[in-house]
């Protein structure tokens, strides 16, 4: 018999009897899965809008029963006391999350009371732990009271206005609520259990000579590492797909990179591995090129704490992967993919668990690792066996230092900073009338000169023609630079447009293939240009509009530091990605994330001007020497 049809066949008193009943046991502490309170209530509303019952009489009779069992409830656990609930907890090591969790309930007095009764699946606990930790009676109802109000007119009403289509959903949603719960305390009972392992693992980075995620030093590579790191990403994806592998086998290359140059490389290599690839124009390759990153930059820890060197070393650095990729993915396999999507051995495992009714975050992560568990077996020996075989070889140029944190902070450091980020927004507010645009680039480029002399403000809104000239040239230097790819990608569109119209057959496979081949080197080409944009926009700062043009100054520079120009490269992209994610966001990101994101491009454009200018100037001062002396220096 199924207990909540039994319940909606009641009417009148014996309704009213009914559901009390339930509500007195469920909030004494009595567990009733058959019957939970949310969907009893919804069954009460229902009944009072087919006028099956009183309303009065039951909202009234039902409040009773919930502040009356409740209130046993808090009594019957305060019996119960601290000393015999940690006497079971102490085996479990759940000893500190109850005390902390007490400690919160006390300090927050009857809010929290409140607050807590209204969270789905912590309405009957926080009556639990309220009673063991010995609250006051009065402190305890002072939240009960409101809150049973709330949670009693919001149910009955729900259930009074949708009538039982509400029902179903009130399931889902405390199914769904309560998956994240207990996701949610397993998360925090992994970090109590792993804290002290974690805390050891930092003291072993610091000790090492890990500066944090974001102050760090880049020494310079060599460019044949980035491009060895690229082109093994590339080719091993290929071959997965070529020979139809379920297997994924592109991130080689970024934990190789991230071995022997760091986290950030690493991180870096990945990402820009993800965008300049053979499928350039999927939309979801910036989403995954963060599990790439992330990929990479753990594999770059792994550095500092010579797990190279040790057979067990090997296999956490396998199993940190593995972990990172399907924690990391499986959101995005969640939104973009439904849960599923990937290689074929991933949408099986997601189908089959579905299929058994798991819930769909746990399907789709235990699908991301059913294929990242050999995937990244094969990854992590690779990349460790090359590494050991690379050729060290020292540099004379000096490490980068960057700091991440001044530039993301710098801007609300700055005096006067709302109203400077104000008048950014309203730039981009009115960008199609294209002269607020290059006021806004203008503004751009005198931050990085600002930063480049060591200045690490947001400048003053003044001299604004000089400005409007500025990003004038500036748009100008970035056009220039973009038309190759905008012209490899015109007979794409042409192609595209035909195809559109039926005329594939007319064309020939062979004009539609090239055309496509020469559509995708045009969008890698512009993700290029943005890869760059940092030497481009420095030549421009130090030496002028024809300097950004000089093919062969941009690649000195770029070749400086190495590592520098690919860190700070993927940074800008990066930065262009959360100006767009908050553009979707309409409000958000007009007044937001586009201004804030051209700030800190603009700090990481002087900062890399600044980095790569003393090597690049050296050889000027050293032609100099041979030209006659001033009178002074003779006479001394």
């Amino acid at each position: 018999m199924n207990p909540i049809g039994w319940v909606q066949g009641l009417e009148g008193t014996v309704l009213i009897v009914v559901i009390c009943a339930l509500m007195f046991i469920e909030e004494a502490g009595v567990p009733v899965p058959f019957a939970p309170g949310d969907l009893v209530l919804a069954i009460g509303g229902i009944a009072i809008a087919g006028g099956r019952v009183n309303p009065v009489v039951f909202v009234l009779a039902v409040v009773a029963s919930i502040l009356a069992g409740a209130t046993t409830g808090r009594e019957i656990f305060a019996l119960l006391g601290w000393q015999r609930l940690m006497r079971v907890a102490e085996p479990l090591r759940a000893r500190k999350p109850l005390e902390h969790v007490s400690r919160l309930l006390q300090r927050g007095g009857w809010r929290a009371v409140f607050t807590a009764r209204l969270i789905p699946g912590l309405r009957v606990h926080t009556t639990q732990v309220a009673g063991v930790s010995r609250m006051p009676r009065l402190t305890f109802l002072g939240g009960l009271v409101p809150a049973t109000a709330v949670y009693v007119g919001a149910f009955v009403g729900l259930g009074a206005a949708f009538g039982r289509s509400i029902l179903g959903l009130i399931h889902e949603a405390e199914h769904q609520v309560l998956i994240a719960i207990l996701l949610l305390f397993a998360a925090i009972g992994l970090i109590v259990l792993t804290r002290a392992s974690v805390q050891r693992t930092l003291a072993s980075l610091q000790a090492a000579g890990w500066s944090g995620p974001l102050r760090f030093q880049l020494d310079s590579i060599g460019v044949v590492l980035i491009l060895t790191c690229l082109g093994m990403n590339f080719a091993g994806h290929a071959i997965a797909v070529g020979v139809r592998l379920p297997l994924i086998l592109d991130t080689t290359g970024t934990v190789l990179a991230g071995l022997i140059a760091g986290p950030w490389v690493g991180g870096s290599v990945g990402l820009v591995s993800n965008l300049v690839s053979p499928s350039t124009a999927d939309p979801l390759a910036a989403a995954y090129g963060i599990v790439a990153l992330a990929v990479g930059f753990a594999a770059g820890l792994s550095r500092y704490l010579a797990w190279q060197r040790r057979a067990s070393g090997w296999i956490s650095l396998w199993l940190v992967c593995v972990t990172i990729s399907s924690v990391v993915s499986t959101p995005f396999a969640m939104v973009f993919g439904s849960g599923h999507g990937g290689p074929g051995l991933t949408d099986w495992v997601y189908a089959a668990l579905i299929g058994l009714h798991f819930p769909t975050a746990i399907a789709a992560f235990a699908g991301q690792a059913a294929v990242n568990f050999p995937d990244k077996l094969i990854t992590v020996l690779a990349a460790l066996l090359i590494a050991h075989g690379w050729p060290v070889r020292p540099t004379a140029a000096p490490p980068a230092q960057l700091d991440l944190g001044e530039a993301f902070s710098f801007v609300v450091r700055s005096p006067g900073w709302l109203r400077k980020l104000a008048a950014a927004t309203a730039c981009f507010l009115f960008i199609w009338l294209l002269v607020p645009y290059m006021l806004l680039a203008g503004y751009l480029i005198q931050i990085a000169r600002s930063v480049r002399s060591g200045t690490h403000q947001l400048p003053a809104w003044d001299h604004r023609w000089f400005k409007i000239k500025d990003g004038f040239k500036v748009l100008l230097i970035l056009l220039i630079w973009t038309v190759p790819g905008a012209l490899l990608s015109i007979p794409g569109a042409i192609v595209g447009a035909a195809v559109g119209e039926g005329s594939k057959e007319a064309l020939g496979g062979t004009v539609y293939a090239v055309t496509g081949v020469l559509a995708g080197i045009g969008s890698v080409w512009g993700l290029l240009v943005l890869l760059v944009a940092a030497p481009i926009l420095s030549e421009y700062i130090d030496r002028g509009f024809w300097a950004a043009l000089n093919v062969a100054a941009i690649i000195r520079r770029l070749r400086v530091n190495v590592a520098l120009s690919v860190v700070v490269g993927a940074l800008i992209v990066m930065l262009s990605t959360i100006g767009v994610v908050g553009l979707a966001a309409l409000v958000v990101g007009v007044l937001l994330t586009v201004p804030y994101a051209t700030f800190v491009g603009g700090y990481l454009i002087g900062r890399y001007a600044r980095l790569t200018e003393q090597p690049l100037r050296a050889p000027a001062r050293r032609e100099a020497t041979p030209r006659p002396a001033p009178p002074a220096p003779e006479a001394s």
